[in-house]
């Protein structure tokens, strides 16, 4: 497919880039409207019914409940993206121009080196978004055949009401969607084009936020390739401004990043407990059914987001200092006094803490990743107390 196609130059995340085109995220200034009818299925579709209109029982309160914190999570992750849409196309620009300049300036190691990651990347991305359509066709599929089930089961009783299984649990304006087959199969033809553009606005959310993060995270493993090289030929002299200025754009881009994606994050950190606490306690209170599967796929797709912002977020911040542990390693101080003075600003530059923040609230690593687990498991034995 053209859409999956390895595209020039390596270095910049192609696409990330084609999926917030086709929303209307970046791009151009009339092509920013495909964005309005994200926000309206999710305020009319999920939202409003969802928080305004009730629900029957308590158990279907709690699916209702941790859906809504999910699909929140995932559409205002995309309306905060478009807010920063101008921020994210300068940082595009910024990957563009220091992906040109490792490929014109740098050594067949260097650039080898940014191809093969580039390639892995790719191959990354593209296994997770046909991975997130698989799971996708489930949640929509799910309920659909066990509805068919219920129906082949109770035909022969006649006197037995038949409850159908619904795509989301929510009461519908007023629909008798749960008893009548004529309003269950209308609001599943709302609804399976809908869980597909939840699952499709959730992928280019993660997509584009752990890209960004492992193309920064690579510019200063570059900048670390690139000062042992100079290191091994020794020639400082000719190559340390171009390190200079790398280092430099790679913070830049870095410095971007944060911005972009602060209070995407500080959402997530956020959502991210309420959405645990309220599965987990339906995964006590509940037996095992189609809504529990389902439930328990969202799950696993907020668990895999949380954790990937965490790990990528360590990442970065651990190879961005490690720009200094190699400054240190290859005898700066050995070296004339003109090449002192630019390695120390390296060295100060790079001593300066880089990552992915939570509203600049607290860095997103594997720490806080602990903290959000053991926040969650407190919230949790509180609620099943209540309950």
């Amino acid at each position: 497919m053209n859409f999956f196609k390895l595209e020039q130059p390596p270095g910049v995340p192609h696409i990330p880039i084609k999926l917030l085109k086709m929303i209307g995220i970046i791009g151009r200034q009339k092509e920013r409207f495909r964005i309005l009818p994200l926000f309206l299925v999710y305020f009319f579709i999920i939202a409003l019914p969802k928080s305004c209109l009730g629900y029957p029982s308590f158990e279907l309160a709690i699916i209702g409940i941790a859906e809504l914190f999910f699909q929140t999570n995932t559409f205002c992750g995309i309306f905060l993206l478009f807010i920063n849409g101008y921020k994210l196309e300068h940082f595009i620009k910024r990957a563009r121009t220091f992906s040109q300049k490792v490929l014109s300036e740098s050594s067949p190691a260097i650039v080898q080196h940014l191809t093969t990651q580039h390639e892995f990347i790719h191959k990354v991305t593209r296994i997770f978004f046909i991975v997130v359509l698989y799971a996708a066709n489930f949640y929509v599929f799910a309920p659909i055949l066990s509805t068919l089930y219920t129906l082949y089961r109770t035909a022969k009783s006649s006197n037995e009401t038949i409850y159908y299984t619904l795509h989301m649990e929510e009461n519908f304006y007023g629909l008798a969607t749960r008893t009548s087959g004529a309003d269950y199969l209308l609001f599943g033809a709302i609804m399976t084009p809908t869980s597909y553009l939840c699952a499709f606005a959730g992928t280019v959310k993660i997509l584009t936020v752990c890209n960004c993060i492992i193309y920064c995270t690579l510019y200063f493993q570059l900048i670390q390739v690139k000062l042992q090289t100079v290191a091994q030929d020794n020639t400082f002299r000719e190559e340390l401004k171009t390190i200079v200025m790398l280092h430099q754009e790679a913070l830049n881009c870095a410095r971007f990043l944060e911005s972009i994606t602060s209070l995407v994050l500080l959402q997530q950190l956020l959502l991210c407990v309420l959405i645990w606490c309220s599965m987990l306690l339906y995964f006590t209170v509940s037996g095992f059914n189609v809504s529990f599967m389902n439930l328990f796929v969202l799950f696993v797709f907020d668990t895999t987001e949380t954790l990937a912002y965490c790990y990528l977020g360590e990442q970065l911040s651990n190879e961005s200092a490690n720009v200094a542990r190699v400054v240190y390693e290859r005898n700066w101080e050995m070296q004339t006094p003109a090449i002192q003075r630019d390695l120390k600003l390296v060295l100060v530059r790079a001593q300066v803490p880089v990552g992915i923040t939570a509203g600049k609230f607290c860095f997103m690593n594997m720490e806080q990743f602990g903290i959000i687990l053991k926040t969650t498991y407190s919230i949790f034995v509180v609620l099943r107390e209540q309950f």
